[in-house]
């Protein structure tokens, strides 16, 4: 547990009197509250994460939601939801520049459009999958050297701290939901989100590792570019000039057997 103003380390967070009755604890550094986010509701939460504020990201990564040395349920619950609308995002993306024609789509995804609908869901939810896992791997990797450079008493770092702060910071990934009452480009939709998730998750790193925004951009730098280098390997697997052969007929065999 931390000071969501200052970062120093606390005992506690509140005081229990009664169960309608508690006390929150001041920071012995600050002599502010240590975590004044106990007694706020979850949209005023959301608000200040979606405005990026440092001490909500505090209170969520340290203070809330790392209270066991496994994920808690409500991540895993993020976790889902989030990768689900970013296949929705991803494929309905790769769908329009592919109408479009032009330079948006490229050989491969027009490829990947060839295939039965199951086909198509199941290849952009390994993409997405990969892509997330990629990245949280890489990052939780490299963020121990960051940290290893600090105090240890100036290190409130955990493994599953990069994990919970990587996912909150990827809350910009549910604002597609909107299309369901106004519909807007989708690709322009989609770089839009991109974009912001990686500003998000560059001061997210920042907060939670308190590496600075140089460090935290060259962690992202290094996620990235190994996620798509991964990415490419899966692409060329997946619908490559001999994997996309083999795949089709498999389909083909599994499709006549069922037919049968």
């Amino acid at each position: 547990m931390m000071c969501i103003e200052c970062a120093h380390p606390v005992t506690s967070l509140y005081t229990e009197y009664s169960s309608n009755n508690i006390r929150l604890t001041a920071c012995p550094n600050c002599n502010k509250f240590a975590d004044k986010y106990i007694e706020h509701d979850s949209i005023i939460i959301f608000i200040d994460l979606v405005l990026i504020k440092p001490q909500v990201y505090r209170h969520l990564a340290f203070n809330r939601l790392s209270i066991s040395p496994h994920l808690h349920s409500n991540v895993r619950r993020i976790f889902v939801l989030i990768t689900l609308f970013d296949v929705y995002l991803t494929w309905a993306r790769v769908e329009k520049e592919a109408l479009r024609g032009g330079n948006g789509a490229t050989e491969a995804d027009k490829r990947i459009l060839q295939f039965p609908v199951l086909g198509q869901y199941l290849f952009f939810l390994v993409y997405c999958l990969t892509e997330t896992i990629v990245t949280h791997l890489v990052l939780r990797f490299f963020s121990r050297f960051v940290v290893d450079q600090k105090p240890k008493e100036a290190r409130p770092y955990e493994p599953n701290t990069v994990t919970i702060a990587l996912l909150i910071s990827s809350a910009t990934k549910l604002f597609p939901m909107l299309m369901i009452i106004w519909s807007y480009d989708i690709p322009a939709a989609a770089k839009a989100v991109g974009w912001a998730v990686n500003v998000s998750t560059i001061e997210a790193l920042n907060i939670v590792l308190m590496c600075g925004r140089t460090k935290a951009c060259l962690l992202m730098c290094v996620a990235v570019m190994a996620r798509r280098a991964v990415v490419r390997l899966l692409v060329w697997l997946w619908v490559g000039n001999e994997g996309i052969g083999v795949i089709r007929d498999e389909w083909h065999a599994i499709r006549s057997i069922l037919g049968k």
